[in-house]
This record gives C-alpha cells, structure tokens and sequence, in this order.
C-alpha cells in the first residue's frame, strides 16, 4: 500500500469574498493521516466543490460565481493540473458536481437559479457543450432561504440507476433518470423532508439507506431506496448534534465511515462534527466534537481520519476516526488553507 495520498482543497476566491486563490494540493501520510500542503495547481474562480473521473486522471470543479461554469482538468503523474476547458452550466451559484459512474456525463447542481446541468465529457476528458438543462420549481416556508428552488447537491446511487437532486428551497430530494445516449434527465419520484428543513446535503449508507443534512433545521432525515424506482422512504429524522442547536446553526457536508456504522455533519454556527451512530434505520447523535475552527464548510471521511475544512478559520483540522465508538479525537497538526470549501481525496 502506498504511503502517501494526496488529497485536493478547493477554495473560495476573492470574487466571492474569499481569500482563496483556486486548488491547493496537499499530500496525506497515510500512517498518520497528516496532511502537507505542496502546491497551488489550479488558479480558478471560488472552485467549491470537486469530483473524480472514474479514471482517476481527470478532476472537474464548479466556479461558484453568477455566471457558473464547470471546469475540467487533466491530472499529472505527479499531481498537477492542466485545464481542459470550462463551459458555462447555464444557472448561477453552481456550488455541486459529480461524475456518472460511466464516466460520460457531469451533473451541476447551481444553487442561485434552482438548476440541474448535465455535459457530456469528451475521450479526452474535456467537456461538451450542455444537453440538458433542468429548472427546479416551487418554494418552501422560509420566506428568506426558501423563496424559490435551490439546488444544492446531485449524486447518483451506488447502483448507478438513480440521479438524486437535493433542493434545500423545496423541502425534497428528487429522482431522476439520466439517458446515456441523449444526455438528458427524465424526472422520477419526489420525497419531502419535513417542511422548512432546508436539505442540503446527502449520504448514501449501506442497505440502500440515503442519509440527508437539514441546512435549515439542523436535522438528518434517513431514507429507504427503492433500487427499482428509485423512489425515496422516509424512515427517521434525528438531531445533527447531541445538544440542542441554535437557529442560526446551518449543518453542511455529512460524511459517513466506510463501514457505515457512523455520520458525521459539520455543523456551522456550533461548530461541532456531529457524530451520529446508525443502528438498522435508527440514527442517534452520540456526541459533538468541535471541529478545531470556525463555519466548517465540508468535511471528508478518508479511511480512518476525517478532515474539515474550517472555511472562517481558514484551515483543514484533522481527526482520527476511533474504529470502536466512531468518535473523532483532533489530531496535533492543522493545514492553514484559506477560505476551504471543499475536500477530495485522490482515488486508491
């Protein structure tokens, strides 16, 4: 086994009150989990949020900005990035992407407009001009964070049927279905949280168990999936931390361990990595471990360790995963970063 990874921090910029320059690259010790930062790869507008080729040679980012557009970058031996080209989403704020498993589609989600984006990627792993644009539309009860559709995050299922679309100003996680030839999304089934929620993020846990973060009433809804509809169950809604959270708490990223025993959210305002203990369809918070700095914007679960990226504070904090009680417990060393927004470890 190697004994190095590295691991990719996207940053916010200038142009979106940041003070980030773009994509840092960070190598990882995977004995200890420490993080080294050793280079600025890719100077590009406020890259929130990254995702993998599934060929490990090709990393795409959002510009989270008005005027969206998605990057892509081949990646070097070494790590380096060399860009590809960008093409606009066709929404604004875009702050999500992913990959399809067949590696032939990038899907967007734009959080300013409501809108799902979809590019084909090229044999060389560019990206083509959109085939499919979908607006999200309705509102939910707060009036201020919900006064249209705000679509925050787009995974697909680990079975690789099913297009999920979390939409914090809908109150709703929708299916989809993406056509492999056309590269367009057919809709499918709509599951509600419980209103005024604000679902942002979610995770996808063993069992077909869909986990998802409420940004707006700091709460994880546990889902059922129906592998054949795609079609979400709800099953349970718990608290994101153990002690009660304010209302101007906003949890961000929930991760989960590989063996998909614990999740984890970020809490902002708090300031606390959540540490939920799933048992069957029952999740429970079992404790709240302060994430080493301030407003953790994301989180990522790489092996054994966890690191978060305290975007305020401006530093990616580092935690070592107890494989018995899934706590976290912070280790000494800390990458100052400014303005992380989000955190990719490279593909094993």
């Amino acid at each position: 086994m190697d004994a190095t990874r590295l691991v990719y921090i996207g940053s916010f910029t200038k142009d979106a009150g940041g003070e980030g320059t773009g994509i840092s690259l960070a190598r990882q010790d995977t004995a200890t989990g420490e993080l080294t930062f050793l280079d600025i790869v890719a100077e590009t507008t406020s890259p929130a949020f990254l995702a993998w080729h599934p060929d490990g040679t090709h990393l795409y980012a959002v510009n989270e900005r008005g005027d969206a557009s998605v990057v892509a970058y081949a990646v070097d031996g070494k790590g380096g990035l060399r860009e590809l080209g960008a093409q606009p989403t066709g929404g604004n704020g875009a702050c999500h992407l992913v990959v399809h498993p067949s590696g032939r589609y990038l899907l967007t989600a734009n959080y300013g407009s409501g809108h799902l984006s979809v590019h084909p990627i090229r044999p060389d792993g560019s990206l083509g001009e959109r085939t499919d644009l979908i607006q999200h539309e309705g509102s939910g009860p707060n009036a201020k964070r919900q006064e249209g559709p705000h679509a925050h995050h787009v995974r697909v299922d680990p079975s690789g049927q099913h297009v999920l679309a979390v939409d914090l100003g809908l109150d709703a996680v929708l299916t989809y279905t993406l056509d492999l030839e056309t590269g367009t999304l057919a809709p499918g089934p709509v599951a509600e949280t419980a209103p005024g929620a604000g679902p942002r993020h979610l995770a996808f846990g063993p069992d077909g168990l869909v986990h998802v973060a409420g940004e707006l009433d700091s709460t994880v809804t546990t889902y059922s999936l129906d592998p054949t509809t795609g079609a979400l169950s709800r099953q349970g809604v718990a608290p994101s931390t153990v002690q009660p959270a304010p209302a101007d708490n906003y949890p961000s990223e929930i991760g989960i361990s590989d063996d998909g025993r614990f999740l984890y959210v970020a809490n902002r305002g708090l300031d606390v990595i959540g540490t939920l203990a799933v048992q069957g369809t029952e999740v429970k918070p079992i404790a709240d471990v302060p994430t080493g700095g301030a407003w953790p914007r994301h989180l990522a679960v790489v092996g054994g360790h966890l690191y978060v990226a305290n975007e305020r504070s401006h530093q990616v904090t580092h935690f070592v995963l107890d494989g018995g009680t899934g706590v976290p417990e912070q280790a000494a060393d800390t990458l100052e970063i400014p303005s992380p927004a989000c955190i990719l470890a490279a593909p094993r």
